[in-house]
């Protein structure tokens, strides 16, 4: 009895990757809560600045960390010549590139004690700008890229079994929002272009974030309405995640758009930054979810953790 106990308790421990990944980030957010109470207090941004360079950048890096560590175990769950094996495998090069843009953008890229380059003795504050335009070019365009190829081949494999699901109303709703949004930021790219701005290379590379963000956006969707339809909850969740993860990401790309036209003043500006967290938290969730049905499915998670979370 002892050791069946035992038994199930090391499974249910097994399966708690969401759980993890959910507590570390509310933990992260409430000290980022005490920070900017602590700002707000003293008036001294030393506060909101230290955490978002040191502990909040730590926690996207780990983030992104298990968001791969979990991919790659999804991956090898799925033999060779399986469908959903190569949809995972897209899935996993787009978390690699998630780690190594956060490390770039966030580590690289930053002038805090975090950041070996910033303990040179003549440290190049050009230096740091490249790493940091290579990080968001990693984490943006290149990360989401993949990512879509991955959402592509799982829409492929439910339309071929005719589980193929639709948009709801409230699905186009969401992504007409988008769509206007789209039209009205590349709207202002083609005025500036008109009147003569020169943009960087690393600017024009990150244009496609946003068009990749509705498409992940729409594909999202449709497999979770896939999902619904063929009855499968658990599964669903992991697809569900990736749907928030990609909402906040879009949150937060407005945030900044709103910041850069002073629609958003500082220092209510801040704020913002808080959507990365639960972003990243989400992408982490989707295999995490994913990992937790299968073993649901092959046993390892005890009855009662089945239940409970179904």
């Amino acid at each position: 009895m002892l050791l069946a106990r035992i038994k199930d308790r090391v499974a249910e421990e097994r399966g708690r990757f969401s759980t993890l990944i959910l507590g570390t980030t509310a933990a992260y957010l409430f000290m980022g809560v005490a920070a900017a109470v602590a700002w707000s207090a003293t008036g001294q941004t030393a506060w909101i600045e230290y955490f978002f360079q040191i502990p909040g950048a730590l926690l996207l890096v780990w983030l992104a960390v298990a968001e791969m560590a979990l991919g790659i175990r999804v991956w090898r769950c799925f033999g060779a010549g399986e469908p959903l094996r190569r949809a995972w495998l897209f899935i996993v090069c787009s978390s690699a590139s998630a780690v190594l843009g956060y490390l770039y953008s966030q580590l690289l890229g930053v002038s805090s004690k975090l950041n070996p380059l910033s303990h040179m003795s003549n440290p190049s504050p050009a230096l740091i700008q490249r790493m940091r335009e290579l990080g968001l070019l990693l984490g943006g365009t290149v990360r989401f890229a993949f990512l879509a190829a991955g959402l592509s081949c799982v829409l492929a494999l439910y339309r071929r079994s005719g589980f193929m699901g639709r948009l709801r109303r409230r699905d186009w709703l969401l992504l007409g929002a988008l769509a206007v949004y789209l039209v009205v930021e590349y709207g202002d790219v083609l005025v500036a272009l008109r009147a003569g701005t020169r943009f960087s290379l690393s600017t024009i590379l990150g244009w496609p974030v946003d068009p990749l963000l509705w498409l992940l956006m729409g594909e999202a969707l449709l497999i979770v309405r896939s999902v619904q339809k063929t009855g499968l909850g658990w599964i669903g969740r992991c697809w569900a995640a990736f749907s928030v993860a990609i909402f906040l990401t879009v949150l937060g790309d407005v945030g900044l758009l709103a910041t850069a036209y002073d629609y958003i003043p500082w220092p209510l500006s801040a704020v913002t930054w808080f959507i990365w967290m639960p972003a990243a938290a989400a992408f982490a969730l989707g295999p995490a979810y994913q990992l937790e049905a299968i073993q649901m499915a092959s046993g390892e998670l005890p009855e009662r953790r089945r239940w409970g979370n179904s």
